[in-house]
């Protein structure tokens, strides 16, 4: 195991957080656009987007700590960077105005205000592991097997009719399969049945796909309830329920590419070409309705095929994947063609932009930086570190980093909003989250253990592409907490808000890549 300096290593991040080098994009009127205008917490030094008043050239920024203290500079600009008292601010909730300045130094108006968390930088000590980390992983896929809904394919072969995240085949099942490929190959005194769940999942998955002249063959569905036609026999309608009918006739295409990967993993698994086959027609799909700006509308029309909104997928963290493991298992140009165009997209949009837009299958399409996400970036970062070996890659990689740990990372104590449970009865008492943490999107501002394996991942490529140690602690932290949280049965929950309500939500994908991230980190314990 690496031994790393967490003393000297907490100082590095604390001063990283409070320089203007090291912050986090910031906007520039009339340039750079300011991605923040959502963003209630921040750990980098932000700068804000105020309106200036013509005619007046000094501004006095003050900062109103929840300890009582102020903190305050004079600037030029109205959206100048809060680095002259960043590092002055203390954790927790802070209140900030910025007033129009008289030649004489008295006000003369306010420009604005912005009221927001200031969060702790990575800290120098947190809990350690309960447990090796791929003891962990393996104590989760376990859990996972005598779960009834996974043990359905042993014995039936199809969904549980009973289990609603089944409404969401592409994602879930395609999850399912590609869990249980891993699980074999970590465990292989249990890879027979778990392969045996991978192929009844895949292979359902292929029967229920459509084929012939319909405007979206070959697409694995991303919402289905033929598996259970009724299912308001079963109890109470759920919100997958309601998603799943509510959408029922569109997909979502960020999802088909997910089931591509999990089939090229299937045939690698099991030398079964028409695996391979399955995804080559996924591929194809993509590789003859790319958009010129290189992307691809996120919803369609089953029937008609006609786009359901103008929003583009963010194709770094589905579809860029997908078409590299199709050109690295096959070699033909045509993948690695139409991957080169996605990244493009993604390299003069979202990157000029920092729009990360979250895209769910589950939530609703947003606008522009209304609901934002950690997975395009650290996708983006991930990629950017492997395939492409120079330092302005690696520089725009730190910095992805840093915006992600800047709004989606929690080391201690996490922002003490309102934040309503799903019946909108009561809001979560934040102080009980478990924390360190990874948050999922602002739409669902709350820790996933998901989110926590997906930001961890990051960090790690970051290490191993040679970019600081730093980046192991961080992962390792995070992935210290995966075995912290978990149950003595072996469940890693989803949501960590420690609550009666928030354990019941559970979802098998999101344990899934918590248990990729434990199988990778074991390598560094």
């Amino acid at each position: 195991m690496k031994e790393l300096n967490r003393k000297e290593l907490a100082l590095q991040a604390e001063k990283e957080c409070c320089s203007p080098e090291t912050t986090v994009r910031y906007g520039v009127k009339r340039g750079r656009p300011f991605w923040n205008v959502e963003s209630t917490q921040f750990m980098y030094v932000p700068a804000f987007h105020f309106t200036a008043i013509r005619g007046f050239y000094r501004y006095l920024y003050k900062a109103v700590c929840e300890d009582g203290s102020v903190h305050s500079f004079e600037a030029g600009d109205c959206c100048a960077l809060l680095t002259p008292i960043w590092g002055e601010l203390p954790e927790g909730v802070v209140r900030l105005t910025v007033t129009a300045l008289n030649p004489d130094g008295s006000e003369y108006g306010l420009v604005g205000a912005r009221t927001f968390f200031k969060l702790a930088s990575f800290p120098e000590k947190t809990p350690e592991a309960v447990c090796s980390y791929k003891e962990a992983a393996i104590k989760a896929y376990r859990f996972a097997m005598n779960q009834s809904f996974i043990n359905h394919w042993l014995e039936v072969g199809e969904p549980d009719p009973y289990y609603d995240l089944n409404s969401y085949p592409c994602k879930m099942i395609g999850a399912l399969a590609e869990a249980m490929i891993s699980y074999a190959s970590i465990c292989p005194e249990d890879g027979e049945k778990a392969m045996k769940v991978a192929v009844n999942a895949a292979d359902y998955l292929i029967r229920i796909t459509p084929r012939g002249d319909v405007p979206l063959r070959d697409l694995p569905p991303t919402y289905n309830l033929d598996f259970c036609p009724d299912p308001e026999k079963y109890g109470v309608i759920t919100p997958n329920w309601h998603a799943a009918t509510s959408r029922n006739g569109s997909q979502m295409m960020i999802y088909p590419a997910r089931a591509g990967r999990m089939y090229v993993a299937l045939e690698k698994a099991t030398g079964d070409k028409k695996y391979l086959e399955e995804a080559k027609k996924i591929g194809q799909y993509y590789a003859d309705t790319i958009e010129p700006c290189g992307s691809w509308y996120l919803m369609r029309s089953c029937a008609t095929g006609e786009p359901l909104s103008p929003n583009f997928i963010s194709p770094i963290d589905s579809l860029v994947p997908f078409l590299m493991d199709l050109y690295d298992r096959t070699g033909e140009e045509i993948w690695k063609k139409t991957c080169d165009r996605a990244v493009d997209y993604v390299c003069s949009t979202q990157l000029e932009t920092y729009n990360w837009e979250g895209q769910f299958e589950d939530s609703p399409l947003s606008t522009n930086y209304m609901n934002l996400t950690h997975y395009a970036p650290v996708d983006l970062a991930r990629y950017l570190v492997k395939y492409r070996d120079d330092d302005k890659s690696g520089e725009i990689a730190k910095e992805l980093m840093r915006f992600v740990e800047d709004q989606f990372v929690v080391w201690k104590r996490p922002y003490p909003w309102r934040h309503l449970t799903p019946d909108g009865s009561e809001p979560y008492d934040t102080s009980k989250w478990h924390t360190p943490c990874g948050l999922e999107q602002y739409g669902w501002y709350v820790p996933i253990d998901a989110s926590t394996a997906s930001i961890a991942r990051g960090f790690l490529e970051m290490y191993k592409a040679g970019l600081g140690d730093i980046y192991l602690a961080k992962a390792r932290v995070l992935t210290d907490q995966l075995t912290i949280v978990q149950h003595e049965d072996g469940k890693i929950p989803t949501h960590w808000m420690n609550t009666e309500d928030a354990e019941k939500n559970f979802w098998f994908n999101c344990m899934f890549e918590s248990c990729k991230v434990l199988a990778e980190m074991s390598e560094f314990e």
